[in-house]
């Protein structure tokens, strides 16, 4: 946090550099020394049988259930208080015997998901806030992180994409000073190839400079969240701007892609909307192929689909990868439509079964007195680990409601903690109250709606973006 604020007082051309050896060392750590051999391997079961992946799968599957019985307490715990053998469980099928996790769970119990040898295993931290607002900080193994990398890329090399290719980044960090109201609203990562454009001054007096910049350096991809990408299209086709470049793809993810969205965004941009889908948790992943279909990554995770209601499924999920820190049968918060079309396969030949929508994370806007509409604050909540869960609501442009289920453990100073990353996003024109409550209102599919807007201009869930969006 203390470097987080220092970098908000460099001179630009440091926060460049900032932005630079950062790219750099996260380039470092997930495609070092072994990185190629797992991206190869990965690659080329692309169109293996679908067969074949099953039993893969199986395997992996085995390996992480009687890895965890015997390295990690809180199953040792589990699997005796069931009184059932590991090696009872050998397919997705005999999953069932165990109880699905909770996030709540995880969060009381954080300790006992550490394995025992995972203090001499080559592991980063990693950080999530998920669908609910909700903090966990665990340990990823390098090995872990490197085979998540190389199942992305390898769902952006379907459309030309590769680790060379320049892009433009829409996403949530503070790359940029609230402070600031002229021109860069982007710094670069050399190293990482980005031009990194705040997600924090989408406001119509800034957002011309944007477009001139796109057309200035012409990225060919273009990646972000899509309730961002959205507000970008949309002042393109509001005001009549124009992109003097057509970029090969647009790339979406952290967030559920809607429709209108998906619209505004591919007449906009001029290039075809693809989506992926994915955890820092390393649970599940899905990705999109150029018939516009989303595959379960089959090869990745065992991601199982429980019924919900009306033809949807909760997304209940088991890494493979992270033996530093097993999640086995965790729920995603998220649930999915599977495609029950096309007789279960894709003329494109990729293996994996197929899911119409993801109801993942659906957020209205938050919009500032001074004209900004503000996306994706999850950021907000990175490190909160005593926040059970968060919603943020708006029913006045110069207030928030920070609506909070507290943990066991938390205090005064987790209050200050989310009032000051609020305030660094939102500015100082904007109130910051908080209400605590036991629980929180769920939609009727049982999603937590992050942040709810009572402004007309707030509201994501209506395409009211973009009239001409379908003209």
């Amino acid at each position: 946090m203390k470097a987080d604020r220092a970098y908000q007082w460099l001179p630009i051309p440091l926060q460049n550099l900032a932005c630079s050896v950062y790219g750099y060392h996260l380039i470092r750590r997930r495609y070092g020394q072994g990185y190629q051999r797992v991206e190869d391997e990965v690659f080329s079961r692309e169109h293996w049988a679908p067969e074949r992946v099953k039993e893969l799968s199986a395997g992996r599957l085995r390996e992480v259930i009687r890895y965890a019985a015997r390295s990690v307490p809180y199953y040792r715990s589990l699997f005796a208080s069931l009184k059932l053998d590991p090696r009872d469980i050998r397919d997705p099928q005999a999953l069932r015997l165990l109880p699905v996790l909770k996030k709540s769970t995880v969060q009381e119990r954080i300790s006992e998901f550490r394995s025992d040898q995972w203090s001499s295993m080559r592991c980063t931290t990693a950080h999530t806030s998920g669908t609910t607002g909700s903090g966990l900080v665990f340990p990823l193994t390098l090995e872990a992180e490197r085979g998540q990398w190389a199942i992305w890329w390898r769902y952006r090399a379907r459309f030309g994409i590769s680790r060379r290719t320049w892009y433009a980044h829409f996403y949530g960090k503070s790359i940029v000073p609230l402070r600031q109201t002229q021109p860069p609203f982007w710094r670069i990562n050399w190293p990482g190839r980005q031009i990194l454009f705040s997600g924090y001054h989408l406001a119509d007096q800034y957002l011309p400079y944007y477009i001139d910049e796109l057309n200035r350096r012409r990225p060919p991809w273009i990646q972000g969240y899509p309730s961002l990408l959205a507000l970008v299209a949309d002042y393109i086709l509001r005001t009549g701007s124009t992109l003097t470049y057509r970029p090969r793809i647009v790339t979406i993810g952290a967030e559920t892609l809607l429709e209108h969205q998906k619209a505004i965004i591919e007449k906009a941009f001029g290039a075809p909307c693809r989506q992926h889908y994915g955890l820092t948790e390393g649970v599940a992943n899905m990705s999109e192929c150029p018939f516009g279909r989303l595959h379960v990554d089959e090869d990745f995770a065992c991601v199982e689909f429980e019924p919900a209601g009306e033809s949807l499924s909760q997304v209940v999920g088991t890494g493979y990868s992270n033996l530093a820190f097993p999640l086995i049968r965790y729920d995603t918060g998220d649930v999915a439509e599977l495609d029950s079309g096309h007789n279960g396969s894709c003329p494109c030949g990729r293996p994996g079964r197929l899911v119409r929508r993801i109801d993942g994370r659906i957020e209205d806007y938050i919009v500032t007195p001074d004209g900004r509409r503000l996306g994706r604050l999850d950021h907000v909540f990175k490190d909160m680990l005593n926040v059970r869960e968060c919603q943020i609501y708006q029913d006045r442009e110069d207030r928030v409601v920070f609506r909070v289920v507290r943990g066991v453990n938390y205090t005064a100073e987790d209050e200050r903690a989310i009032r000051h990353e609020a305030r660094s996003r939102l500015g100082d024109g904007v109130a910051v109250d908080f209400a605590y409550v036991s629980e929180l209102e769920r939609t009727p599919r049982r999603k937590l709606r992050f942040v709810i807007s009572e402004l007309a201009k707030g509201k994501i869930d209506r395409p009211n973006l973009a009239s001409t969006c379908c003209n």
